[in-house]
């Protein structure tokens, strides 16, 4: 019997670190560093990343918009915590918007979306970021 209980109680234990794996934190840092971003002109050249920038100031201004929405949801979060499900569905739906743009303009979107993903400390997409532009994860043997 104890060790059934023991079992039941371990199994609870770990239950609840599972949901806790799935969250992420808005701490003051992460909404400081948000605002960051969204403050930051974007979508201007950056020879760095061999990104031109946008070709009129009305693509980078559009482009733009996207992100800095994307940026805003992510802010204005009422809870402290936001599900990686809800998380990554506001980038995809920026994801959607870009699609219609450039391709430059779409791997620029993703390379702050790396941002977004860094300054919550996640370190990898698992592929979510190469489905998102490509349609598919290219790392995934087929």
């Amino acid at each position: 019997m104890k060790t059934l209980l023991l079992i039941f109680l371990l199994l609870l234990f770990s239950g609840c670190g599972a949901e806790e794996e799935h969250m992420l934190v808005n701490t003051p840092e992460t909404i400081i560093s948000l605002k960051t971003l969204r403050a930051k002109k974007k979508f201007v050249e950056d020879t760095s990343l061999f990104y031109p920038g946008a070709p009129n100031e009305t693509i980078r201004s559009e482009a733009e918009k996207v992100l800095n929405d994307a940026l805003t949801k992510l802010i204005n979060q009422s809870e402290k915590q936001i599900s990686k499900d809800r998380f990554w569905g506001i980038l995809k739906t920026a994801a959607i918007q870009y699609s219609e743009m450039d391709s430059e303009e779409k791997d620029r979107a993703l390379s702050y979306m790396e941002e977004i993903m860094d300054i919550y400390g996640i370190e990898s997409s698992d592929g979510r970021l190469n489905k998102l532009r490509y349609g598919f994860d290219l790392n995934q043997s087929h």
